[in-house]
């Protein structure tokens, strides 16, 4: 995956430069696409452990979020300014790796995932295809794609935490890193208009107060004689220190008249 070092070090500011990129970047995603084909393995090999009905929203969702940023990255490399291509790109080439793990942990869960963007990502792309090269294109890229990943953040912050799959689960926290990545190189273009972002909801419901501990006599017993142990022990120690300190104190005057006689 493109480390934030190496995306701040490729060069596009050159026209030249870029010109001569495009081919290879195009290379390289055809390649990447059919590697991406290949990559689950054969059907023979899936597994049908089970998967609950928030694990698949999750496999969708990243799913979708690929089959949409996938091509805007691609439109950003032709339409945006230099910096929106940088970012383009590395959102291109990100979401390329992550849709490979999903739909490798999607076959692997029998938990099938879409081919198609949603309607409302089609029309986000529709609305990419109209907008004019430059800065009318950097502003609905940015913007489009900054408010998406916010709302598929929080989606998978949620799954991630309430999972009981382990796979899922390491799959959830690679896909929040990267969406949180992207929406860092997003908001760098100084494109964002936050005041359009929804409103954070935060739940104010108090936290829940715990079971109650509900000792048996039995256990009750076994605390009572730790509190009589752990409390013996710290009351020996502290008459240690206490002794130790009165001979400590008792010592100096004599070593004080001793030295004095020898003066």
């Amino acid at each position: 995956m493109l480390s934030a070092s190496e995306f701040a070090g490729l060069d596009f500011d050159q026209p030249s430069a870029l010109e001569r990129s495009r081919p290879l970047v195009r290379i390289l995603f055809v390649l990447a696409a059919v590697l991406a084909l290949l990559a689950p393995g054969s059907t023979s090999t899936a597994q049908t452990t089970t998967v609950s009905d928030t694990d698949a929203v999750l496999l969708t969702k990243v799913r979708q979020a690929g089959l949409w940023e996938m091509p805007s990255g691609m439109m950003a490399m032709e339409k945006g300014s230099p910096l929106v291509q940088k970012v383009g790109f590395a959102i291109m080439m990100d979401h390329g790796r992550l849709d490979v793990a999903t739909r490798a942990l999607s076959q692997k869960l029998n938990s099938p995932v879409p081919d198609q963007p949603s309607d409302e990502q089609r029309g986000w792309l529709a609305e990419e295809m109209a907008a004019s090269p430059g800065p009318e294109f950097d502003r609905v890229f940015a913007n489009r794609l900054r408010a998406a990943h916010g709302q598929v953040f929080a989606v998978l912050a949620q799954l991630r935490a309430g999972t009981r799959n382990d796979d899922v689960r390491a799959f959830a926290t690679v896909g929040n890193q990267a969406v949180m990545r992207h929406m860092t190189m997003l908001e760098s273009t100084g494109m964002v208009d936050y005041t359009a972002l929804p409103a954070p909801s935060v739940s104010t419901t108090a936290a829940p107060t715990g079971i109650q501990l509900g000792l048996d006599p039995s256990q009750i017993a076994v605390v009572a004689a730790l509190f009589l142990l752990l409390g013996g022990g710290l009351f020996y120690v502290l008459r240690q220190v206490k002794s130790n300190r009165s001979r400590a104190r008792a010592a100096r005057p004599a070593t004080a008249r001793a030295g004095g006689g020898r003066g």
